[in-house]
């Protein structure tokens, strides 16, 4: 299976390069989504494919998540076409070769490499495909970020591993107990997530990101550091039971502080991006509490929320697409003068305050259900995040459909079908795959 993949991988590399064929890849990763999907096993055990490569319903899922926001992006960068093809291209392919091998490695050394690879193909997207000069701070940023814990993470996996160079994710290594390798071994995953007070790369790189970077960083990104976290959690479960209402109380504070931030941001690509750090936030309270509820929540949030925050990105890469602006303050009153996107405002924004039947309502019920269990009066707290989570989602839908239009932008450049059909398919399996709750169990 694996060799296959890899032919087939580098045979569309080589052939990309050959023939600028656009819509050829892009039904190239929907064939091999459907191809996925007829494959789907329904099990909660780990799987072994090779001596290296295994995978669970988690990491199945995770990939599942990864060629659809892939097949996606090459909807959005239409305008890519001409500019740059082949090198646009083969970084897709490398983002999809990585993801390959992140999820469905067995071993924490393979998926620590693979880990930290993944940050050169989305610097090279920030800096090739970035809107303006300050990119380059961005992608420092988000180099030292990412950076910054991988070599005390290293430090402690080589520490750890004493016999096996491999370190299987499904040994037993005895559930170490010190706060250090406790510490370590999560932060390289919370900031990536991120983490309260670690998130200031993040609306940075979403801002200077192209809409390709902007939907790989929420939709597929940031689900690598959780599922980074629910593999290493595997090892320090005992400590963590002791500690982990460290993160869960920095999580519901951030959540609350960011909640009012986005409120103040004029910004659509800010908000949304702050909106993704309350968001994954959930996600981190639901991991570290690690019960079947927690685990359950999160992977069904992070799937919802993949979709949802990348359909609000390509909103406002089609605004800004027609306005050169997104400031909430220029983009008002598109009710009038578009209609039918009104409409996929509404749905997406909707589904971001986690109305039903989105995936984003079913995870933060089992996520609120799972602390209830852990800590009772907690949820006090939860909800009133909730509340807020609700109301910027609202602020950021009546700003830009209601108010004053300001008539001397050109509101006659039209929205291609083929921006509502990236829109519907953002939005279809966020709101139907609550019919298959079962996998996520």
């Amino acid at each position: 299976m694996l060799m296959i993949l890899m032919l087939i991988f580098f045979g569309m590399i080589l052939f990309s390069f050959k023939m600028k064929s656009w819509w050829l890849m892009q039904n190239f990763f929907f064939f091999f989504f459907f191809f996925m999907y007829l494959k789907i096993p329904l099990f909660n055990y780990f799987l072994n494919i090779s001596y290296l490569f295994g995978m669970d319903m988690f990491s199945y899922l995770m990939f599942m998540l990864s060629i659809w926001i892939i097949s996606l992006v090459y909807i959005s960068s239409l305008n890519i076409k001409k500019l740059y093809y082949n090198y646009f291209n083969f970084l897709i392919f490398m983002f999809m070769f990585i993801f390959y091998f992140c999820f469905f490695v067995n071993s924490f050394i393979l998926f620590y490499i693979f880990y930290e690879i993944n940050l050169i193909p989305i610097l090279i997207l920030i800096y090739g495909w970035g809107y303006q000069y300050e990119r380059f701070k961005a992608g420092f940023y988000l180099f030292i970020y990412m950076v910054f814990f991988s070599l005390p993470f290293f430090i402690c996996l080589l520490i750890l591993n004493n016999s096996n160079f491999l370190f299987i994710y499904y040994l037993d290594f005895n559930n170490y107990n010190s706060f250090y390798f406790y510490f370590f071994l999560l932060m390289i995953f919370l900031i990536k997530m991120p983490l309260f007070m670690f998130h200031i790369w993040l609306p940075k790189a979403h801002v200077e990101a192209p809409i390709s970077g902007s939907m790989i960083l929420a939709g597929i990104m940031l689900k690598l550091g959780g599922f980074g976290l629910y593999r290493i959690l595997m090892l320090v479960f005992k400590i963590n039971l002791k500690l982990n209402f460290l993160f869960i109380s920095l999580c519901l504070i951030g959540m609350l502080f960011l909640s009012f931030i986005c409120f103040l941001q004029s910004d659509l690509k800010i908000l949304i991006a702050y909106s993704s750090v309350v968001h994954m936030s959930l996600v981190i309270m639901g991991m570290l509490i690690y019960n079947n509820w927690g685990i359950s929540g999160s992977l069904i949030l992070m799937f919802g929320h993949g979709l949802c925050s990348s359909g609000l990105f390509c909103l406002s890469n089609i605004c800004y697409l027609r306005f050169k602006s997104r400031s909430v303050f220029i983009n008002k009153g598109l009710i009038n003068i578009y209609p039918f996107l009104s409409f996929w405002w509404f749905l997406l924004c909707s589904s971001n305050m986690s109305f039903p039947p989105s995936l984003n309502l079913f995870g933060e019920l089992f996520l609120l259900m799972s602390l209830m269990i852990w800590l009772d009066y907690f949820y006090i707290f939860y909800f009133f995040i909730m509340i807020f989570m609700f109301l910027y989602s609202l602020y950021l839908y009546i700003y830009t459909q209601y108010g004053k239009m300001l008539f001397y932008m050109n509101y006659m450049v039209y929205v291609n079908l083929s921006e509502y059909f990236l829109l519907f398919l953002h939005w279809f399996p966020l709101n139907l795959v609550f019919l298959m709750m079962e996998i996520f169990n």
